[in-house]
């Protein structure tokens, strides 16, 4: 997926493009092991960092919370989300799901390819 991120240089907005995110696989998350699942980081501005997610056909990403806000769209892909009382909800691109800190949830049950966009926002 082609990614631009757009600096303020000389008081000029410049482009920086990324024809191919760099994924790196990402074997667990807090100590939960993850399926099939890789990351990248885009960028980090004080108080925030932006990530892209892909999680393969049949993988899992592990039940998990943060303690910043999380807004994560659905970029493509299909599956289900998965809360801490066993709800279940179907996703299907283009989603948006945001997470306010503390909310556990999972990715499971993969159909199709997904990427998420990710945007973590820590709190004061």
């Amino acid at each position: 997926m082609r990614t631009t991120i757009f600096s303020l240089r000389d008081g000029k907005a410049v482009p920086e493009v990324s024809e191919k995110p760099s994924w790196q696989p990402l074997g667990d998350y807090d100590g939960k092991p993850l399926q099939r699942v890789h990351m990248t980081s885009l960028k980090e501005v004080t108080h925030a960092e932006m990530q892209l997610v892909s999680i393969a056909a049949g993988g899992h990403f592990a039940m998990h919370a943060s303690p910043d806000v999380a807004f994560c769209q659905i970029v493509r892909g299909r599956g289900r989300l998965g809360l801490e009382d066993g709800t279940e909800l179907p996703y299907e691109a283009p989603e948006l799901y945001i997470f306010l800190p503390g909310t556990l949830h999972d990715w499971h049950a993969i159909e199709e390819d997904t990427v998420l966009s990710v945007c973590l926002v820590q709190q004061d």
